[in-house]
């Protein structure tokens, strides 16, 4: 008859089948720690529509969509009625004015590092003064995001307006000083021969149908000709961008932006530094295409008190270029 074993062996062999037990359930137990520390990219998800789901989600009409994966070209146009201050020449009457903007961004890696250009352009009727067209300064960029699959992003970027030189007449003065109210955080893409640097600061928070992102940065510019009278050598401007967006459906998306542009530098009066825009938008999320409808009103007084009040309506649109063929689905 076999001898029983001994109690010293039985309790180290339960030892040992817990001790398994517990190694057999660590690959449960790390899995959601990877999954939140392995940034987005090729070959970090093990379904693409998943992530799509949590990075590739409704932009803001002005901000761009922080974990793309594919080239992207977004261009902007703004009509706006504006009221020029009393004072001008515009004798109270209504000026009216157009806007068109154009960004095209690359991914580096997708979802990770970004390099892109922007450009402007800006028109203006103003009653009393001659219209006229006038080209802003292009902007060339880049920026870098984190990301993680449980809805945070964060990163920054650092841009650079180009000095372009002009010749403006008193008049074209007064149609730039009219139509660059309509988008006043890039107004440093219209000034004679200034190099500006432009740091920010990205965030956004994705829960559920939520989304929030924030942008916040300064324009360091610095002019780079003969000054004129009353002008000064450098200037800094600080902005900020918040959007509080709303996934209604896959293919809708609602949002809210809000900015604010406040001159740190310039001899301003108190009531005049600060300029605040509020943004009610809807987006569409089409395959490749995203295109948006949003009203664009001043909260307070508008860039500089360069007019009294205005209104615009702006229409946006995305275009992606797929570097790769999505996956079938499973």
């Amino acid at each position: 008859m076999a001898s029983r074993p001994p109690a010293r062996v039985l309790a180290s062999a339960g030892r040992l089948a817990r001790a398994a037990a517990w190694l057999s359930l660590l690959p449960l137990a790390a899995r959601p720690g990877a999954a939140l520390a392995a940034p987005p990219g090729p070959g970090s998800w093990a379904d693409e529509e998943e992530a799509a789901a949590v990075f590739d989600v409704p932009a803001p009409p002005t901000l761009p969509g922080l974990t793309r994966r594919d080239p992207t070209f977004t261009f902007e146009y703004t009509a706006a009625v504006i009221e020029p201050e009393s004072a001008s020449r515009a004798g109270g009457r209504s000026a009216l004015a157009w806007y068109a903007h154009g960004d095209l961004e690359v991914p580096l890696v997708p979802r990770k590092w970004f390099v892109g250009a922007a450009h402007d352009l800006a028109a203006a009727s103003v009653p009393g003064v001659e219209g006229s067209v006038l080209l802003g300064s292009p902007e060339l960029y880049g920026r870098g995001v984190w990301s993680s699959v449980r809805g945070l992003s964060s990163g920054g970027g650092f841009g650079v307006v180009l000095p372009v030189p002009r010749d403006v007449s008193p008049a074209e003065d007064e149609v730039l000083r009219t139509a660059r109210v309509v988008r006043p955080w890039d107004e440093t893409r219209f000034r004679d021969l200034t190099l500006t640097f432009r740091p920010w600061f990205d965030m956004r928070h994705i829960t559920g149908p939520f989304i929030f992102q924030l942008r916040q940065g300064l324009d360091w510019s610095l002019v780079v000709r003969g000054l004129r009278p009353g002008e000064r050598r450098t200037d800094i401007t600080a902005h900020v961008a918040f959007y509080l967006g709303y996934r209604l459906s896959r293919p809708v998306g609602l949002g809210l932006e809000l900015w604010e542009v406040y001159p740190l530098t310039e001899g301003l009066r108190d009531n005049k530094r600060a300029t605040f825009a509020i943004s009610p938008s809807i987006r569409f999320i089409l395959a490749n295409v995203q295109p948006a409808l949003s009203v664009l009103l001043p909260l307070a007084t508008p860039l500089r008190g360069d007019v009294d009040s205005y209104y615009a309506a702006r229409i946006n649109v995305g275009f992606s270029f797929p570097t790769k063929a999505p996956r079938a689905p499973r």
